[in-house]
């Protein structure tokens, strides 16, 4: 938040901006422990969960306090939050709801966002600097870029008829890095300007803000590319003997 501060805040303000940093915190601390250990082991399985959770709720709660700063570009991340969250853990774990007329809804949601992304991204490129509202015209491009990516990839899960096998962990391990890296860039690079001098060592938070974007890479390279499933407990029966098969073949 740029406008509106815990200390300034009161009320449900307070509250909702309370509640935000709480979960964000909690979405950190989780996302970083659910990525570093075994894929489908228990604490994988369970740190994953509070992650969804902690982040989507991050996520909810960033839109109407952002609205309430006039901020569009935070309004867009907080919806933008919860969508990689949501399609990331029913890539995996689908809820009672899911699917049909609401996967076409996040789809054209996630469309929507690319193409207004876009929009401020070129704005931002004509600006003075390349900036607007504090946020560089390659990062906006960037984001746009991923959310249709991301979108594509929604459209083709629906025109197949769901996913399986390695292209149904990628989509979900590639969706939680990210939503991990919208976390880990907004504490660490995004509220740099509220870390101690002493401490504000710039290579290692900008190093800490996109760790999760090098994780995002290595999955997509071992399951996406190489298709590698070995060693990944949480692929099914199902999604080993499609690899066996692959091999074969």
């Amino acid at each position: 938040m740029e406008k509106v501060t815990i200390a300034t805040s009161t009320g449900l303000l307070w509250l909702g901006l309370v509640s935000h940093f709480g979960s964000a915190l909690i979405a950190l601390i989780a996302g970083t422990i659910a990525l570093v250990v075994a894929k489908g082991g228990k604490l994988h399985k369970k740190s994953g969960m509070v992650f969804t959770v902690a982040m989507g709720a991050a996520g909810a709660l960033a839109v109407p306090i952002a609205a309430y700063e006039g901020n569009v570009g935070s309004v867009v991340g907080g919806i933008l939050v919860v969508y990689f969250v949501y399609t990331a853990m029913t890539a995996v774990k689908p809820l009672p709801g899911s699917g049909g007329a609401l996967d076409i809804a996040l789809m054209t949601v996630a469309f929507g966002i690319a193409a207004l992304s876009y929009w401020y991204g070129f704005v931002a490129w004509s600006r003075h600097g390349h900036v607007l509202n504090g946020v560089p015209a390659a990062m906006r491009l960037f984001l746009a870029t991923v959310c249709l990516l991301a979108a594509i990839g929604d459209a083709r899960t629906l025109l197949a008829g769901g996913l399986r096998g390695p292209r149904r962990l990628a989509r979900h391990l590639w969706r939680m890095c990210f939503a991990l890296f919208i976390a880990t860039g907004s504490f660490f690079i995004g509220q740099m300007k509220f870390v101690p001098a002493p401490i504000r060592f710039m290579p290692l938070l900008i190093a800490l803000g996109v760790a999760p974007l090098f994780a995002l890479l290595y999955w997509m390279w071992r399951v996406r590319l190489r298709r590698q499933l070995t060693g990944l407990i949480v692929a099914s029966p199902q999604d080993m003997d499609d690899q066996l098969l692959r091999r074969v073949r």
